[in-house]
This record gives structure tokens, sequence and C-alpha cells, in this order.
């Protein structure tokens, strides 16, 4: 039997490689809005330690914020869309 491995993603913030289930997987919409992944497009994932980070410090709320303008191509409030996205999901 073939030994199959967890799938690795890359957090888009840190880079740090991660297993799938500790990433949070969302995407970018025609409305430049955050939202959790729909199974279709392109999406991104971001690990929880970035998320609590960018959350609690503000350095690293700042260095989120910047990847997230770079991923979605676009300057909005992604913060705020995050933590609603993060009360939803949770």
């Amino acid at each position: 039997m073939a030994c199959l491995e967890k799938p690795l993603r890359m957090c888009v913030v840190c880079r740090s490689k991660i297993s799938q289930k500790q990433l949070l997987r969302l995407q970018c919409d025609e409305n430049k809005k955050l939202v959790p992944f729909r199974n279709y497009g392109r999406s991104f994932y971001i690990c929880n330690e970035c998320i609590n980070n960018a959350l609690t410090e503000n350095k690293n709320k700042k260095k989120l914020e910047q990847t997230l303008f770079r991923v979605c191509k676009n300057k909005d409030e992604y913060i705020i869309q995050l933590k609603e996205i993060l009360t939803h999901v949770r």
C-alpha cells in the first residue's frame, strides 16, 4: 500500500507550509469582498497563527492587510471582513 501524505498548503501571509486542515480558505468575489471559499474560483489560505497575531498585534495586522491587498488586488477593509467571517465560521 502507498503511504499517502496529508495535503500541505501555503499560508499567503507567513509563507509556511501547513496541513490543509489547519488553514482557513478564503477567496475574493467579484465585488472585491472577502468570503469563505465557495467551491469555485481562485482561493488562498491563511493560517490560524497569522490570524490570531493580526488580531492582537498592530504590526502583524499591517502585514496581513498588505497581503490581502495584494491577493485581492484592491484596498478595502479586509480586517473587518475577516473578523466577520471568523465569527460565522467558528
